[in-house]
């Protein structure tokens, strides 16, 4: 070990410096206090062996000073006195010293503590390159969570969808870089308004793997593979598949036994924008809401299960006729299932639908960011306890084409 003496007697100064070096040490040393000040600051030591009073800086006063640097290096300090009182102990310790050796000392009382003070400044030195490791690979651990976070919300609807005859928002706020949530949105045929929400179980990186997963496999191209596409027709909607037989695939594509115990819900909706005729198909997700003339309209509870719970799941499919003006709401449970800091109460369908209703006759963009903003202002707080992902769908009628 590099030990550094600080004693101004001369004798006791070279006596534990031929002791230091008999026993391997690299030793420097110092007559007072302000001289092993310098010493100090000059190289990296190890140790510091340190008489109680010398004159221009005081024992205490020098450990003072070693222990005011901020210094990722640990330095071990014995301290030299002739004292005993108690009171003279715990000042020391308090200063920073993490021993004493009381004069006169014999050599292998010195020798003992001196090895005592080596595995400290060993194990010390230890925890210190781990914790260096560990901040290092938290670093890049957060700088693949922050790509894979742009690798997701690259996949999101890069713009509005905006027509004569339909305009949609959505807006999507993961409690963190990673979320369970995704949204889709895309027009096909230049008519057939496709929209989803998916909420996976779970939080965090398995969660938005999965996440990830299902909107490739709902992007609309290549043609062949895409769930959303029926190459044959059959289905009355072009190419476009129908929303129930959607969740079949999504559910058969997604089975239970390779999604390691997670599931998602989703809410899948076709539009033809020409005509306002809607078909949705719901996998253990909340109901749509449709606002008209700034009330909801009731829906019925058509659905199935969640994906990937049971591989041959059914789904049943809704039509529903939109009238001009309409507006149609798809959100994740994070929108409502929030709780309100000062008494834990739930938000709630109810809450969110009348907030929805106020905010109808507002751009649908506009409208989602304050339902987002309201919600926050109720619970009290700035995160929310789940993703939160919402669609707004304005349908303005067939007039406007």
């Amino acid at each position: 070990m590099r030990i550094l003496v600080a004693e101004d007697e001369r004798i006791t100064r070279g006596s534990v410096v031929r002791q230091l070096e008999a026993l391997g040490h690299e030793v420097a040393a110092a007559a007072d206090g302000e001289e092993a000040w310098d010493l100090y600051n000059t190289a990296p030591f190890d140790l510091v062996i340190t008489d109680w009073e010398m004159p221009r800086l005081s024992g205490l006063d020098l450990i003072r000073r070693i222990r005011g640097v901020e210094s990722a290096r640990f330095v071990y300090i014995l301290m030299l006195t002739g004292r005993s009182d108690k009171t003279d102990v715990v000042a020391g310790i308090e200063v920073g010293a993490d021993d004493f050796l009381s004069k006169p000392f014999d050599k292998e009382e010195l020798r003992v503590r001196l090895l005592a003070g080596e595995r400290i400044v060993r194990l010390e030195r230890t925890l210190s390159r781990q914790n260096i490791e560990l901040r290092e690979a938290g670093d890049r651990i957060r700088q693949d969570l922050a790509a894979a976070a742009r690798v997701q919300r690259a996949m999101l609807p890069r713009e509005n969808i905006v027509t004569r005859s339909v305009r949609t928002a959505w807006k999507y706020v993961p409690t963190d870089a990673l979320a369970g949530d995704a949204i889709g949105l895309h027009l096909l045929e230049d008519r057939f308004l496709v929209a989803f929400v998916i909420d996976v179980s779970g939080h965090g990186v398995p969660a938005a793997l999965l996440s990830v997963t299902a909107m490739h496999a709902l992007a609309p191209v290549p043609e062949a593979a895409s769930l959303l596409r029926d190459l044959s027709g059959s289905s009355g909607l072009g190419t476009v598949r129908a929303p129930a037989q959607i969740a079949v695939e999504l559910n058969r594509r997604f089975r239970s036994e390779e999604s390691d115990g997670r599931f998602l819900t989703t809410i899948l909706c076709v539009l033809d924008t020409h005509s306002g005729f809607l078909r949705l198909a719901r996998a253990g997700h909340p109901l749509p809401i449709i606002i008209r003339n700034g009330k909801p309209v009731p829906l019925g509870d058509a659905g199935g299960l969640p994906i990937a719970i049971v591989s041959d799941a059914d789904y049943e499919e809704e039509s529903i006729q939109l009238e001009p003006g309409d507006r149609l709401h798809l959100y994740s449970d994070g929108l409502f299932e929030q709780h309100r800091v000062s008494d834990a109460e739930s938000y709630g369908i109810v809450r969110l639908t009348g907030s929805l209703a106020e905010l109808a006759r507002l751009d649908p963009g506009v409208a989602l960011e304050r339902a987002v903003s309201s919600l926050a202002e109720w619970a009290g707080c700035e995160g929310f306890e789940d993703d939160v992902s919402a669609v707004a769908i304005d349908w303005s009628g067939p007039a406007a084409r």
